[in-house]
């Protein structure tokens, strides 16, 4: 059997299982993937299949094994699909006008049903689950964290980011590629205080920009009154699957770069 299939704690590194029990997450799953059309054959996104699990039994196995089980998938686009994906395993908010808004109207469907940490990921990443992990230390020690990539960013689709003294202070796809330190890699976590703030800057950032912004445009605002520390990820395996390129990439190079770290970790 594939790593990361059926037993995922079983290749997460002790020393990052620590009790996250009371934290939430949301997996955004809401785009239609027209960048891939050609490749999915009207399947969503996240429903790309890697060993035996899809992408989003990938998430949801990494999220699980790091023990944080009140997961929240907002989808849209191909709604009933995800919804027997998921079968039973997280809470399922419906984007009904997916096809019209972006993530960061998504996030903001979910504003009630967080009262705790908040881990936010998008539903089209397969990663390895120590970058979850050392995300987790860091807002644990700090309160909140995102994980950049140093070694990527320099494409004018990659969501860049600034850092100030290890601070995020900007994150935007228009950033300038000379100052910034890396791409976001769209694993997040905010403490209970700052993903409150987090759902009222979504709030200020729908009302004057509207719904076609990206979740970034709010965590953007937020840097500027709580401290969002940045993890860099470099060097551990992922991919955010966007363009036919990217799906090569994750199973030519990444997944099994993932598979053999897991298996190195197990022994």
């Amino acid at each position: 059997m594939p790593p990361f299939t059926s037993a995922y704690r079983h290749h997460v590194p002790c020393a990052t299982r620590a009790d996250h029990s009371s934290v939430q997450a949301i997996i955004l799953a809401a785009g239609g993937g027209t960048r891939l059309n050609g490749y999915m054959k009207g399947d969503h996104k996240c429903q790309l299949r890697f060993g035996e699990g899809t992408l989003l039994d990938h998430q949801l196995g990494i999220l699980e094994a790091h023990g944080i089980h009140d997961v929240c998938v907002v989808t849209g686009y191909n709604h009933e699909q995800v919804i027997d994906n998921v079968a039973g395993r997280a809470l399922i908010i419906h984007n009904e006008i997916w096809a019209d808004s972006n993530s960061l109207y998504s996030l903001s469907l979910a504003k009630y049903w967080v009262d705790r940490p908040l881990v936010v990921m998008n539903c089209d990443v397969l990663m390895h689950p120590a970058i979850l992990g050392q995300v987790l230390a860091t807002a644990n020690a700090f309160g909140s964290g995102f994980a950049y990539d140093a070694s990527s960013g320099d494409d004018e689709e990659h969501m860049k980011v600034g850092l100030n003294n290890g601070l995020l202070h900007a994150m935007s796809k228009q950033l300038d590629t000379t100052t910034t330190v890396g791409e976001n890699v769209g694993v997040l976590c905010f403490g209970k205080t700052a993903a409150q703030r987090l759902f009222h800057e979504a709030e200020q950032v729908l009302k004057t920009q509207g719904q076609g912004v990206w979740m970034a445009a709010a965590v953007e605002q937020l840097a500027r009154k709580a401290a969002l520390y940045g993890v860099d990820i470099a060097g551990l395996p992922w991919t955010e699957i966007d363009f036919p390129e990217d799906l090569a990439l994750a199973r030519q190079e990444i997944w099994p770069n993932i598979c053999d770290m897991a298996f190195a970790m197990a022994n």
